[in-house]
Order: structure tokens, then sequence, then C-alpha cells
């Protein structure tokens, strides 16, 4: 990554989540008359957003322009490239200046501290990007709002699908951010979760030791337990270097690093076994092999990776009873998953 890209360049992943915010606007043009007063002839034939309040407050003498550029937020926040978003941008720059963009910033944070409606706070940030793709709180607080809303979902019946978008794009916002804004010290405190939660154990050692760095406060909460998950990362990112040995093909490297943990407090989790289990498999060494992806059933029954790898172990050794018993369990495995 060199630099933030155009906003409105993106691929927008979120608009069909979005697009709700939209459909309660009624479209409307301008009249001529206030086109001509207010020397708007960019906005001839362009649908402007209006609420049903708004058109009552039009038939009393008038509408303030910060209405219907907060309407035109909303709608280019939930579309990025809503057709007249061009048009919208420069009808907010005939009224107003560079501030606008903390406005926007700061409406989407109020709402994300009241908690009162997520969505909304997205698209004032997405808006903020629009109009300048490297301001930092736009872009620490686009990263924030996609953060709230996923949280939001996951532990019930969230949308899986729109989860996962939501964290690669919070993760990719707190890594513009602080790309483009290296001393913001919140910026890595939060990727520093985003990496963890992903198992990206050395990204996030590396980024809360910059924190710790850049941090103004070193008597503040954040700081000292940015510390303390510091030491608890000293030995996941050990388990990380034997997983990626073994990955790229240092088996015996990896070996030595992992085995000594299937005997410490990491014994109970799977991964670490399924690795071994694979390099044992590879090594041809089935036993070793067979006893690893077994623990890996005992602790994640439903893995059908190391299912499948014991029918497929079995089946070579001319074991056709337990081949055909791994077989079915593979099978059931897949239509609970189904």
């Amino acid at each position: 990554m060199e630099n933030a890209p155009v906003f409105s360049s993106r691929e927008d992943r979120l608009k069909d989540h979005l697009k709700a915010l939209a459909e309660n606007f009624i479209f409307d043009e301008l009249a001529s008359g206030y086109i001509e007063e207010k020397k708007l002839s960019f906005m001839k034939g362009v649908a402007v957003p209006f609420k049903a309040e708004d058109l009552s407050a039009l038939k009393e003498g008038g509408m303030d322009p910060s209405m219907i550029v907060d309407n035109m937020a909303i709608v280019i926040g939930a579309d990025i490239n809503f057709p007249y978003a061009d048009k919208y941008i420069k009808y907010m720059a005939a009224f107003f200046n560079e501030k606008l963009i903390g406005v926007f910033s700061t409406r989407g944070a109020e709402l994300l501290m009241d908690n009162t409606d997520i969505l909304r706070a997205v698209a004032y940030y997405r808006a903020a990007l629009m109009l300048d793709q490297k301001d930092c709180m736009a872009m620490f607080g686009y990263a924030c709002a996609c953060r709230e809303w996923y949280l939001s979902m996951e532990g019930g019946e969230g949308d899986a699908e729109l989860i996962e978008i939501l964290k690669a794009e919070s993760t990719e916002y707190f890594e513009w951010c602080i790309i483009e804004h290296p001393g913001f010290a919140p910026a890595y405190y939060y990727l520093g979760f985003a990496y963890l939660n992903a198992a990206l154990y050395s990204k996030a050692q590396f980024i809360w030791t910059r924190f710790t760095e850049i941090s103004p406060c070193k008597d503040k909460p954040e700081y000292r337990e940015i510390s303390e998950r510091l030491l608890e990362l000293a030995e996941p990112v050990k388990i990380e270097e034997g997983i990626n040995k073994l990955t790229t093909g240092d088996l015996e490297g990896g070996l030595k690093i992992l085995e000594p943990y299937t005997e410490s407090e990491y014994r109970n989790w799977w991964p670490l076994h399924y690795y071994l289990a694979c390099t044992y498999r590879e090594l041809e060494h089935p036993e070793e092999a067979i006893e690893g992806f077994k623990k890996v059933l005992a602790l994640a029954p439903s893995n059908y990776d190391a299912c499948k790898a014991l029918a497929e172990i079995y089946g070579e050794l001319g074991d056709g009873e337990n081949g055909i018993k791994y077989a079915k369990k593979c099978e059931i495995i897949l239509q609970n998953q189904e």
C-alpha cells in the first residue's frame, strides 16, 4: 500500500447494505429561480433528495442549504457511485468550506457514541471520505463505524458475508489511517485487535509495539492494556513462526518450534495439532499423523479436513474398516454444514 485510494473509485461492497438509507427521500429538482439566484447552473436537471418535512419547509418560505447538504451526504454515503454525486459535492462546495468534512465526521461520531444509528454513521463517514479520502478522522471514523456494525451482529444471526465485508473494510481503513497519519495512536490500538482476531499475531505484535512507542499518555488504561497484551502475545507469535516454517517448506524447523507446545497450555488448541499432523503425514509418519488428526477431532469434532485426512490415511494403509468409518463421518459433517 502506498497512497489511500480515491474513495469513489473503490469497489462499493456496502452499497446493497446501505441502500435503505436513501429509500425515504423524495427526489425533485431545485426551483429554477433558486438556481438562478444562487448561481447554481450546474444543478439544472439534477434530482435532489428531500425528506417529507423538508417539502413543507420549502412551502413556508425556503429551506436552509445545510438541510439539503445533509440529505446529499446520506445519499452519496449510501451509494458512492450515485449518478449525481459529483454535482452534490459541487453544491456542497458552493455553500460550505473544508470544515464540512469535520461536520460529517462529527455527526457520524455522535451516532456511534449514542449507538442510535450505525448505518447512518457509516454513511456520514463515507460522505466525508468522498470529500477527502485522506482525512484522518474520516478514515478512522469509517473504520470504527464498520467495526461497531459487525460487532453488533456477531454472536447472533447476522449475515456472515456482510460481517466479513465489514471486517475487511474496517481493517483496511485502520491500515490506511496509519499509513497516511503514522502518528495517530488510536488507529494502531484498534488495528492490533483486528490482526489479533484474524490470528495474525506477528502483525498485532508489531502494530501494538508501535502504539506503545507513539502513545502520548503512558498512564492511560489503553497503554497498560496493550503492554499486558504484548506480553501475552510472545507465545502465539512463536507458534505463528513455527506454522510459517511448516507452510513454507521448513518442516524440521517448524516441528522443532511447535512440538513442545503440545505439552503446554496450548495443547488444547486444535490448529496446533492439525499443522503438526499434516507435517507428519508429509514426512510419511502415518501413525503420528493419525494421532494428531484424532486430537483435532477430539477438540473440534466437526473438522472436515482432519476427518478427510484420516479416511485417506487409513485407506492408504489398507485399513478399509477405519477408512469407511471416517469417510461416513465426513458425509455427516457435510450434511450438518448444509
